[in-house]
């Protein structure tokens, strides 16, 4: 980071702390005050570092829980459409019994109806017949009178 002090000024900082008398043993001081400020320093940039990674973390954590979301959604949503297409398929197969049922019925009248014909058929033969004899004896009166 731009405001994180370099060596030269950690060290400044840590002269600076001493009496301004001091002796040789101050000396030593100045550098173990040197070295605590340099640690902390980088123990501080090591926590920021670790902050920003963990924030990429959550917001990596928060794309998944979206994408997860998104898929629930198309999820339930293919259920439904699911859902729509078994009772259409249901529909369609009552649709479609009613529908045998209608056939049948049809067959039935059809059924009746030939028989209604071959009778008819019949006592028009009948009746054909009848009036070819009917025919014929007027024919035969007229041409053998008695």
């Amino acid at each position: 980071m731009a405001d994180e002090p370099d060596d030269a000024t950690i060290r400044l900082w840590a002269e600076a702390s001493l009496h301004p008398e001091s002796g040789p043993g101050e000396k030593a001081k100045a550098e173990i005050n040197y070295w605590q400020l340099k640690a902390q320093f980088d123990a501080t940039k090591a926590q920021r570092e670790s902050i920003a990674v963990q924030r990429a973390a959550t917001e990596a954590q928060k794309l998944a829980a979206v994408a997860e979301t998104r898929a629930a959604d198309a999820s339930i949503a293919s259920a439904k459409a699911a859902e729509k297409a078994a009772e259409a398929e249901a529909k369609a197969a009552a649709a479609s019994i009613i529908t045998a049922k209608a056939t049948e019925r049809a067959a039935e009248a059809t059924e009746r109806n030939a028989k209604y014909l071959l009778w008819s058929v019949v006592v028009a033969s009948i009746s054909a017949i009848a009036s070819a004899v009917s025919a014929y004896y007027s024919y035969w009166t007229a041409v053998h009178p008695r």
